[in-house]
């Protein structure tokens, strides 16, 4: 049950609402229709997420108990951080580390592991991250205990982030779990906000894919540069606005619940470095990254040269994150050696350069990284390089995108440049009022409707991790 299905619009959503508005206990009635959303996908791992939960909320209590000593609420919340990892592990993971640790032993001449092979459960990476955050807030006593394991169960189901984020660190939403907001405004500027999100998904998402897919699917011998070029941006545009799309979506749906999720994206394409993208690009998990295992390593307390190496392993690690592949972690790494990079000496060497010439060579170079995470394997991603360095193609196949194609491109890049047109503009543009933007979110809301209604189904990109 995906937000962009007809099911989870025309059905789920209307019966769910009106359930919350006009029944008392509204957080009961939350609780049991995330546990719904989830269960519809994933009907057995919806139990393993509730006992693992379980688990983790004992260990908060154990953690906050006052008379446990400092050894018993470390080894609380290492309990709760293996409980969630060893899940992660063993379902997302367990493949891939046996399929590598069996190509080292046939060298050796050592029988092989048996390989595991497990349906990826959804939001599952998403999932473990949030678990993790309760019992090292409790440690770090930043927060009380949730009230109940009815509230706690609340966190980590709350079903408008659960698949795909934006990701919800305990101590963000601990006070909003037994106070959410309950206002007009809420309502008003949520639903604004999901109807933006679910445009950005349908009519501009979407559309690329139907271009993206067919490139990057071609044999690389095929493949002539100007097909690959126009695939590597068509991919460049889908996968922000499929993943900044959901996160509006999930936000304007939790605003509409009473609750407050932070950003997830800040115009990450016009940033002027690999720093900077960061800091706009998939805020939740960068933030995640730095709070729970860059400054946990030392962050920038220890040497410059162990800095640098803490850096690449948060970037190695959140490549693996994304997915149980090599690809996965060279686009990890190439990120954590632009962002050493950036330390070392280029954000001094930029200062020389114009600030559009920073914001080009940043926007280059991350289209350049997304081929590692498009690609399947090592070999696809060199033959799409080399397609795209001019390499002439054996029975070339052009894949010529049809007009519509081209204008959803044009219409995506002029989108990413408003905030750029904006400040150029003699005086700036009064913000629509509120009439204006409830009008312009139903015309956008009915021309996702009727696209939804004619149209094949795309799940979300960042539903794969």
């Amino acid at each position: 049950m995906l937000f962009s299905t007809p099911f989870f619009l025309f059905v789920f959503l209307p019966i769910f609402f009106a359930l919350y508005w006009l029944l008392p206990g509204r957080r009961a009635v939350l609780l049991l229709g995330s546990l719904l959303f989830y269960a519809w996908a994933e009907p057995i791992f919806v139990w393993i997420v509730f006992f693992s939960g379980f688990l983790d909320y004992q260990l908060g209590r154990q953690i906050t108990r006052p008379t446990a000593t400092d050894r018993q609420r470390k080894l609380a919340v290492g309990a709760g951080v293996l409980n969630n990892l060893g899940l992660l592990s063993v379902v997302k993971y367990g493949a891939f580390f046996s399929e590598n640790a069996n190509a080292m032993l046939s060298a050796l001449g050592v029988p092989h592991l048996p390989v595991p092979h497990f349906l990826l459960p959804l939001g599952i990476s998403f999932i473990v991250f949030e678990k993790i955050t309760y019992v090292v807030d409790l440690h770090r006593g930043l927060v009380k205990p949730a009230a109940s394991f009815f509230d706690y169960l609340n966190y980590v189901f709350l079903f408008p982030k659960l698949l795909a984020g934006p990701i919800v660190k305990y101590h963000d939403i601990a006070a909003q779990l037994t106070r959410p907001s309950h206002r007009y405004a809420d309502l008003r500027d949520g639903s604004i906000r999901f109807a933006q999100g679910l445009a950005k998904k349908v009519l501009l998402a979407d559309p690329l894919a139907l271009f993206a897919d067919p490139v990057f699917g071609l044999p690389v011998t095929s493949l002539d540069p100007t097909t690959a070029w126009l695939g590597l941006v068509a991919f460049t545009l889908q996968i922000y606005f499929d993943f900044s799309g959901y996160s509006d979506m999930a936000i304007g749906m939790a605003r509409v619940l009473g609750f407050r999720l932070r950003e997830n994206f800040n115009h990450p394409y016009l940033a002027s470095s690999f720093s900077d993208f960061w800091r706009r690009w998939h805020i939740s998990l960068s933030s995640w990254i730095k709070e729970y295992l860059y400054i946990p390593l030392g962050g920038n307390r220890v040497s410059t040269a162990r800095s640098y190496v803490n850096l690449c392993i948060c970037f190695l690690l959140s490549g693996l994150w994304h997915g149980a592949s090599w690809n996965f972690v060279i686009w990890g790494c190439s990120h954590g050696v632009v962002l050493v990079a950036d330390r070392a000496f280029w954000l001094d060497w930029q200062r020389r350069l114009p600030h559009f010439v920073n914001v080009a060579i940043t926007f280059f170079l991350v289209m350049m990284t997304w081929v590692f995470f498009r690609c399947d394997t090592f070999g696809h991603a060199l033959g799409f390089f080399r397609a795209l360095g001019g390499q002439k193609a054996m029975n070339p196949n052009f894949l010529i995108p049809e007009n519509d194609t081209l204008a959803i491109i044009l219409i995506g890049l002029f989108i990413l440049l408003l905030p750029v047109l904006r400040k150029l503009l003699p005086t700036r543009a009064a913000a629509p009022g509120q009439t204006a933007a409830l009008a312009l979110s139903l015309c956008l809301l009915l021309c996702s409707i009727a696209r939804i209604t004619v149209s094949a189904f795309h799940p979300f990109l960042y539903f794969r991790f």
